[in-house]
């Protein structure tokens, strides 16, 4: 019994732990066989769909290259075909029982593409390429061999057009911009005592169209400025309150301001000013000067433009006040009547005893400029004719009266043009009591007048220091020197 169960151990079934081993051994041995089976074939999959996105990306950067499809034969079917172009390979192995799909071109159009209906047969795979040359037949073992797993993408895996890169990859040029209308230029708001260079430029604007008589800008936004920017906003129909704002210098510095020009309805000591003129030459009476423009003052102006050859519109503007403030300004016709009825003809007598009571000239321009001295200190303000506020041209006209000079209530341009007063033309010809005339830089007309006393020296009602002081000439004075006059 032991020999024959010793033989068959040596030579019969294998035990069982060991037969137990080797089945684990076989399955472990599959199973990573599978396992590298299924790596292998998801780093395929992976490698097939980086294929294909660099081929369409290729294809989208030579849109002018017109692409075709090139199958790889099965291995039975490529030994066949000795040689064939991309086109003959693929009837020779595609049949008729297709379906047509449309794939995106890099020009953006479609083509269309057969696609086999999904079998368990033989599998094939497309390629886009360029058109090639004929090529030789390969072995199918090589074929085999060479083809790569990632060459090209399923039909079914092919990006939709929505991957194919759109134009925005090629960047266009940009429309050049339109012009646009330059915005309005935000403007500092000036007030009273304000001091800069914005100030400067606001009263040169303010002279250029007439609203303020100034001797000479400055940066200071003083009493006189004040009461430009008012006449300006006046007539504008804007808030009159003496502030440059954004809305007053906007439209100051534009092609729509107006210059200065009074009409029915302002009000105001210009107004005033205006009508005891236009009183004082006979076209209104002492009770008519209400500082109001009203119908009896544009009457009164109508008259006054009539009577002297002017367009008879009843507007106060630039050539009406010139002339209404010279001595070529006539006097209405019942006022002409009424002084000559009222005037006798004077007797040899009285021509020779009005002769030799007439003051020495030296004693005149004492006189003149004393008054003159006695006044330093006192207020600046435009229209007044003192006895103790002026503007330049009434400090002038207050001054004159004082010393028995009889005359008319004109503005400094009217001063300098009355005729019957000698004219000096060179600042190296004045003598004391001499009545100097002036314009500003950039300003043709005369706009200031002074008392020459001597020693390059003058006393003036200034407007920029505003009240009545003593200075010298200086390089500006010298520069803007219009005239004097000499009523001795």
């Amino acid at each position: 019994m032991n020999r024959d169960t010793k033989n068959n151990t040596d030579t019969g079934a294998m035990p069982p732990y060991i037969r137990g081993l080797i089945v684990l051994g076989s399955s472990a041995v599959l199973l990573g066989a599978l396992l590298v089976c299924a790596f292998l074939l998801m780093k395929s999959e992976q490698q097939e769909k980086n294929a294909g996105e660099n081929e369409i990306h290729m294809a989208a950067s030579l849109p002018s290259v017109q692409t075709e499809k090139i199958y790889t034969l099965a291995p039975e079917t490529a030994a066949a075909v000795p040689t064939a172009t991309p086109a003959a390979v693929y009837d020779a192995i595609v049949p008729e029982s297709v379906q047509t799909v449309a794939i995106p071109t890099a020009d953006g159009e479609e083509e269309e593409e057969k696609k086999e209906p999904e079998t368990t047969g033989q599998p094939r795979t497309a390629k886009a390429t360029t058109e090639l040359p004929p090529v030789a037949a390969v072995p199918a073992e090589k074929a085999a061999q060479d083809e790569p797993d990632d060459s090209t993408p399923k039909p079914t895996r092919t990006p939709k057009a929505t991957h194919t890169p759109k134009a925005t990859h090629t960047p266009k040029p940009t429309d050049t911009p339109e012009p646009t209308d330059t915005p309005a230029p935000e403007y500092e708001t000036l007030a009273k005592h304000d001091s800069s260079a914005a100030v400067t430029r606001l009263q040169n604007r303010l002279m250029e169209l007439g609203y303020l008589d100034i001797d000479e800008p400055t940066d200071y936004y003083g009493s006189v400025t004040e009461y430009a920017v008012r006449l300006f906003q006046r007539q504008h129909n804007l808030t009159v309150d003496g502030v440059a704002g954004s809305a007053t210098q906007s439209l100051l510095f534009s092609d729509a301001a107006e210059k200065y020009c009074l009409k029915i309805g302002a009000e105001g000591k210009d107004v005033r000013l205006l009508q005891e003129r236009l009183c004082e030459l006979g076209y209104l009476t002492e009770k008519e000067t209400d500082s109001v423009y009203g119908e009896n003052t544009v009457s009164a102006v109508k008259s006054f433009q009539e009577r002297n050859g002017l367009s008879a519109d009843g507007l106060a503007g630039e050539k009406t006040m010139a002339i209404l403030f010279s001595e070529e300004a006539k006097i209405s016709y019942a006022l002409y009547k009424a002084q000559k009825a009222a005037t006798p003809s004077p007797t040899p007598k009285e021509k020779k005893a009005k002769a030799t009571a007439t003051p020495k000239a030296d004693t005149k321009i004492d006189t003149f400029i004393a008054a003159a001295k006695a006044k330093l200190g006192c207020e600046y303000v435009l229209g007044d004719s003192g006895p103790d506020t002026f503007d330049c041209s009434g400090f002038v006209y207050w001054c004159l009266r004082k010393a028995g000079i009889s005359c008319d209530r004109l503005n400094a341009a009217g001063f300098s043009a009355k005729s019957s007063w000698k004219k000096i033309t060179s600042l190296d010809a004045l003598q004391r009591g001499d009545i100097l005339f002036f314009k500003s830089d950039g300003h043709s007309r005369v706009n200031h007048c002074g008392i020459y006393i001597g020693s390059n020296t003058m006393i003036d009602a200034s407007s920029g220091n505003g009240r009545v002081i003593k200075r010298s000439l200086s390089a500006y004075w010298k520069r803007n020197f219009v005239c004097a006059r000499r009523p001795w």
